[in-house]
């Protein structure tokens, strides 16, 4: 048999195979917690999931719920089963503090089948909140208080936010709609996209597209962006509404043609722009390095 005609057949098994496996069902296992703790003001609650789908939402109750699911997908349901037991989940209360935690055990075998954890956390709106995740999903909604994220890998959902939020994200793009605060983010290889947002913002982005729709208010009272490697789009239906200070090394800046902009600098390697407004007093200040800025209406 010739060379061509055994590689052929090596390559024609091995595709059969991932065919094969590929067809064979997924036996999923699943082990449910449920546990509610009463709440008193000045407790916090703290977050740490790995693999995790993590939603923090509200209620009217002086309580705070955690309902967690643990999922094993595997084609083997032994191995899943096997593999289920290898993740852990706890929950405690030290103090003020609430700790709800999932990790897979260092002492077992590396799991070989899909492991996650579900988490639905439901509590006061006025309740502080820590949260790491890595390798999942978070959602958070209603908050009124303090939020805390730490986050590698995982996507960030917000919603309806008010009060102190500080978010560090790597390779986790940011959606948040109606958030008012002060507001800080970190953000190093992930998209930020923001909608109806309010009080004082302070971001710092590395390798990102950053992207905020707004509206005329005087409540957005600060803005500003310090970006490396990234492009900033601010849309706004009026743009005059804000000043702004725009500073571009090795970038463009763009901006409406009715908004007279005064250029201090506008060279290949530096372009500087300022905008004053006279019907507002909020202020955009966005400082970008191998990037571009973009001022427009929607």
């Amino acid at each position: 048999m010739n060379t061509s005609l055994k590689f052929s057949l090596s390559a024609f098994c091995l595709l059969i195979g991932q065919v094969i496996f590929s067809q064979t069902p997924l036996q999923v296992v699943t082990k449910t917690i449920e546990k509610t703790f009463p709440y008193k003001n000045g407790n916090e609650v703290n977050i740490e999931g790995e693999k995790a789908e993590i939603l923090v939402e509200t209620w009217n109750r002086n309580e705070v719920k955690v309902l967690v699911e643990l999922v094993s997908k595997h084609p083997d349901r032994k191995i899943a089963e096997a593999d289920l037991a290898k993740m852990k989940y706890t929950n405690e209360q030290h103090g003020d503090k609430l700790y709800f935690r999932n990790y897979v055990s260092k002492d077992a075998q590396k799991p070989t089948s899909d492991l996650k954890a579900i988490y639905t956390i439901t509590l006061p709106a006025d309740c502080p909140v820590y949260l790491k995740n890595n390798f999942g999903l978070t959602n958070v909604s209603n908050l009124t208080n303090a939020l805390r994220i730490q986050s590698e890998f995982s996507k960030i959902n917000l919603d309806n936010l008010r009060g102190q939020i500080g978010i560090n994200t790597r390779f986790g793009d940011i959606e948040g709609n109606r958030i008012d605060g002060l507001v800080s983010i970190n953000a190093r290889r992930s998209d930020i996209t923001l909608h109806e947002i309010k009080g004082n913002w302070n971001i710092n982005a590395q390798y990102g597209v950053l992207k905020f729709f707004t509206n005329p208010s005087p409540e957005l009272l600060t803005m500003n962006i310090d970006a490396e490697k990234s492009d900033v789009y601010f849309f706004d239906p009026k743009p005059n509404f804000y000043g702004y200070s725009l500073t571009a090394h090795y970038g463009n800046i763009s901006v409406p043609n009715d908004l007279k902009f005064n250029f201090l600098e506008n060279t290949d390697q530096l372009k500087k722009a300022i905008f004053s407004s006279k019907i507002g007093s909020s202020n955009i200040s966005i400082k970008i390095s191998f990037g571009d800025i973009t001022i427009r209406n929607p």
